[in-house]
């Protein structure tokens, strides 16, 4: 018998997405067998079949990760967090730095007479091992949302007030606060310490039971991947508690995969997105990754109307920077 012949790149992908294939029937088996010899008798032919063998299997992962509505699409979905969480765990441990810094642009949309607007405002964030922490914030305006939007609104002569709306959209001035008194991170309404999140577990099993421990016993749905995403961000997580936080949203049947995405900034990405029901109203939370670096773009709430409110994420990581007010953020460069 010949020796094996090495995998084929696009054969190891299949496999790592489906799992090795149950064993063949005898009756299959005997008409593999019998293919084999014949082929054996055909060696110059070889080269050609492998050829044949490896353009359909890039065909079949094409034709999967094309189509959205079937068990193949959470397939690709699942290969994207995998993916993510890979790159996170590659991140080089707790690099230099006391602060633990995050900086997001929360923006608030809602439809007033029939166009958009969008409030902004600046939040920053530090927070180190010894329990200080800082809170800054600079409220950057009001202004309409989209072009159609702002020129809809040049018609209407650039009223200060429009549609009963007052519109201000010059920056206000940044402050900065030391926050006492409180934790400053929580898992559902559970403070954490930054000394706490650093020893959080980075085996998912682990840290699926350390997580769910912090829910209450009647959690509601959504709320665990909620906390999963919260330490992919929001707080100072190691690179092994974020891999494993993707690899525990790669198996939750309730994370949808909404293919190629873009943020409000147009930075693109992959989306992903889950419902946590809450008493009041469901809400619909979408994050955007860059599955590439393991970085959150973006996370966006969608209530049941047309209000939404969306936190884009400008820089999460430590810094030896000390905490200060915010500075209006640079224009996003056009694509």
């Amino acid at each position: 018998m010949g020796e094996p012949h090495e995998d084929l790149p696009e054969l190891r992908e299949l496999r790592e997405l489906y799992g090795e294939p149950p064993p063949p029937r005898p009756s299959a088996a005997a008409r593999v067998r019998a293919r084999l010899d014949d082929e054996r008798r055909r060696r110059a032919r070889l080269p050609w079949i492998l050829a044949v063998a490896a353009a359909t299997a890039t065909a079949v992962a094409v034709v999967v990760s094309t189509v959205p509505s079937t068990p193949a699409a959470t397939l690709t979905g699942r290969s994207v967090l995998l993916a993510a969480a890979t790159a996170a765990a590659a991140v080089p441990g707790k690099p230099a730095g006391a602060y633990w810094h995050v900086s997001r642009l929360r923006s608030d949309i809602r439809r007033i007479g029939g166009h958009q607007l969008v409030s902004e405002r600046l939040n920053e964030q530090w927070a180190t091992e010894d329990g200080r922490h800082w809170r800054g914030e600079r409220d950057l305006g009001i202004r309409p949302r989209s072009p159609a939007d702002e020129a809809a609104w040049r018609r209407d002569g650039s009223p200060s007030t429009w549609h009963g709306v007052a519109l201000n959209t010059s920056p206000g001035k940044g402050g900065l606060a030391q926050v006492t008194g409180r934790a400053p991170f929580s898992i559902a309404g559970r403070d954490l310490t930054v000394a706490q999140i650093l020893r959080l577990p980075g085996d998912p099993a682990d840290l699926e039971r350390r997580v769910r421990g912090m829910l209450p016993a009647d959690a509601p749905e959504g709320l665990f991947a909620d906390a999963l995403c919260g330490l992919l961000w929001s707080k100072p997580s190691p690179p092994g508690v974020r891999a494993a936080a993707y690899r525990l949203l790669a198996g939750l049947a309730e994370v949808r995969y909404l293919g190629d995405s873009a943020d409000e900034r147009g930075r693109p990405g992959a989306g992903f997105s889950f419902t946590v029901r809450r008493s009041d109203a469901p809400v619909l939370r979408t994050l955007i990754i860059d599955p590439r670096t393991s970085q959150v773009l973006s996370s966006t709430d969608q209530g049941p109307g047309e209000e939404k409110r969306s936190e884009l994420v400008l820089s999460a990581g430590w810094t030896t920077s000390e905490p200060s007010p915010p500075r209006v953020p640079a224009k996003p460069s056009p694509s």
